[in-house]
């Protein structure tokens, strides 16, 4: 992304201490259009020039003449998914000015409509992801069934499509050792815990992904609230969880997380991995009020500013050294500025 954006991402929301973003995804197919690998160019590119043609307030971002560091960096920016920008397919996005409303075309489905908010705020990312749906099922019919809901690529996502997500920080619950109980809990209770980058990825600095799991014979309705509900009961554990880690161990912790704060300010190279866990720490910090001089979104930018593609493509590097030493660079400006 460029670097004068100022994105969805880098912002405070509601409950931003723990929750970093809330997302909404409803994947939908049209009726006249085969799915996947039946599809031709000429199928995929009616899906785009139909969505283009009924969102045509949003702008459109044409993958085939995108270079594949950029289609990283979108990626690393959680706007695509790792698939799509490794796809060959003729694809795009329709995006609006922050990006926080996201449509992917011709990926898995052919519509992915995605809403994102910063903090948890799950009602208005579903309020803005139904009014696009409006919008494009007055334009053409969607492939729906009577016993199975919407119809999709992957039977898992039959019935309403909507996968709705929170992205949460919790060092005190994972620094206590609970998340794995914990996560067997939710388990239990229909969601999917997974790390930074989606399924099949790590908890990198502390950080999990919450969402559903079941889209069929549930109402979107039932979904949120069931959601809402388990990640409002999860913030305050994680609360909880890090006032009596502070409380018990005060000197031990303050010199962990501001020995963190000390990398991050002084460091000549910084890595990706290294940057992520140590910024974890400071994002703690400042919960704690052990640093009053930063606040979060600053922090926030300064991460996803320094992510390897992002970087990349902004600053024209071409080698893992180059990015680490610019990376330590940027840091240290933005949280000494």
């Amino acid at each position: 992304m460029s670097k004068a954006f100022s994105m969805w991402y880098t912002k405070f929301g509601p409950s931003g201490d723990i929750v970093l973003s809330s997302r909404v995804r409803l994947a939908r197919n049209f009726s006249d259009i085969p799915f996947g690998k039946h599809m031709t160019i000429e199928h995929q590119n009616t899906v785009i020039s139909r969505c283009r043609e009924a969102l045509s307030d949003m702008k459109f971002i044409d993958f085939s003449e995108m270079p594949p560091v950029q289609k990283q960096s979108l990626s690393e920016c959680h706007l695509i998914s790792p698939a799509m920008a490794d796809s060959k397919k003729r694809s795009g996005i329709l995006v609006n000015s922050d990006c926080s409303n996201c449509i992917m075309l011709d990926e898995e489905d052919h519509i992915r409509i995605q809403t994102m908010a910063p903090g948890l705020d799950l009602e208005l990312c579903i309020k803005e992801a139904n009014r696009i749906d409006d919008i494009l099922e007055s334009k053409s019919d969607y492939a729906f069934h009577k016993n199975f809901g919407y119809l999709t690529q992957c039977p898992t996502n039959l019935g309403t499509g909507l996968r709705a997500s929170v992205m949460m920080h919790l060092p005190a619950l994972t620094q206590s050792g609970r998340m794995e109980s914990i996560i067997r809990s939710l388990s239990k209770l229909g969601l999917a815990v997974r790390g930074f980058y989606g399924e099949g990825s790590q908890a990198l600095g502390n950080i999990y992904q919450i969402s559903n799991q079941v889209t069929l014979g549930i109402s979107e309705e039932e979904i949120l609230e069931k959601l809402i509900f388990l990640v409002t009961d999860l913030i305050e554990k994680e609360r909880d969880q890090s006032r009596r880690l502070y409380e018990e161990n005060r000197i031990s912790l303050e010199d962990k997380l501001m020995r963190s704060f000390g990398i991050l300010t002084n460091a000549r190279l910084l890595s990706s991995l290294e940057t992520i866990n140590l910024i974890s720490d400071v994002r703690w910090a400042i919960n704690l009020g052990i640093i009053t001089n930063i606040n979060l979104e600053t922090l926030s930018a300064a991460f996803y500013n320094t992510l390897p593609a992002t970087i990349t493509q902004n600053y024209n590097l071409s080698s893992a050294a180059e990015r680490d030493l610019k990376r330590a660079e940027i840091i240290k400006s933005s949280l000494l500025a």
